[in-house]
């Protein structure tokens, strides 16, 4: 929906930079205007804002594919599927699903009960500030945030005990030493997914 009006160019040289952002607010004008239901609306454009994703076994680690599902929200991943499958249908290919698709469905079956979301941590806000006699505050957002991208990296260590080891280490940090973690931890996410989307896109002609 959003590539008519994000094309630039013409034949191989065209280019839709954007397109899927542009489509997503299309889409809850659209929707909006034809009143869809919020819950439908929600959906439906989040598939719409999320559909551009790349997948290439082998290039994509354990760790990636929970990031994955922390930016897309496990509750949409299958239908987000389903997208790309009729995608790809609508597209005339052979197969609309591929090996890599598979691989894709394997690997989300394989870590879908690891700790993407900091709900999953094995411990929480109020752990945190009884156990080191700590305010409410953005600090306990920082250092959940941190603690969640290192139970990405590694989810063996989403233990209790584990985790407020490390919150002991954190809780004595600076606000601006958190600061650069919890921006730390966004920045690697976006490299990877910045990394994988631009072989997608370069696929595709977009940009």
């Amino acid at each position: 929906i959003g590539k008519p009006v994000t094309k630039r160019g013409e034949g191989l040289n065209s280019t839709f930079y954007g397109h899927e952002v542009v489509g997503y607010k299309l889409t809850l004008k659209v929707l909006n205007n034809l009143k869809f239901p919020k819950e439908i609306v929600e959906k439906v454009s989040h598939l719409v804002r999320y559909h551009l994703f790349y997948y290439n076994v082998g290039d994509v680690t354990e760790a990636g594919v929970r990031r994955f599902l922390k930016r897309v929200g496990p509750e949409y991943v299958e239908d987000l599927i389903k997208v790309r499958e009729a995608d790809r249908i609508g597209s005339g290919v052979p197969k609309a699903v591929p090996y890599k698709l598979r691989h894709l469905k394997y690997m989300i079956e394989k870590v879908k009960k690891d700790p993407v979301s900091v709900k999953m941590l094995a411990v929480n806000g109020t752990d945190i500030m009884k156990k080191f006699n700590l305010k409410p505050g953005p600090i306990i957002g920082q250092i959940l945030d941190i603690l969640l991208d290192e139970v990405m990296e590694n989810p063996k260590g989403n233990n209790k005990e584990s985790l407020l080891q490390r919150v002991s280490d954190l809780s004595h940090r600076s606000y601006q030493d958190l600061y650069v973690l919890q921006n730390k931890a966004k920045n690697r996410k976006e490299e990877f997914e910045k990394g994988i989307e631009g072989k997608m896109k370069k696929k595709f002609f977009v940009k």
